[in-house]
């Protein structure tokens, strides 16, 4: 009986070192109930809906200056850009 197991934990050994470990946290996560959350795709989306605005570039330019009030940046060309420094805090901690 334990040839059986140690059988099937070797193939699944096996099954887990040919998958992209992207994946397999990706559904790690998934099986916690949390969604995994891809930057690459969000930026992707984000683009082709402001290429398909059209008002010349209006809603762009004023999603851009509302990112910028808020300290963001709108970075849709693929450039990383340094993520924003975290506020300090002032006074003691108890």
């Amino acid at each position: 009986m334990s040839d059986l197991r140690k059988e099937l934990l070797r193939q699944m050994k096996a099954i887990r070192e040919r998958m992209d470990p992207k994946l397999v946290e990706r559904a790690r996560l998934a099986a916690l109930g949390k969604v995994p959350y891809d930057s690459d795709a969000a930026k992707e989306a984000v683009g082709h809906f402001l290429d398909a605005k059209r008002d010349g570039g209006a809603f762009r330019r004023k999603l851009e200056q509302a990112l910028k009030d808020e300290g963001a940046t709108l970075d849709l060309d693929g450039e990383k850009a340094p993520p924003p420094a975290k506020p300090r805090r002032g006074g003691r901690v108890t």
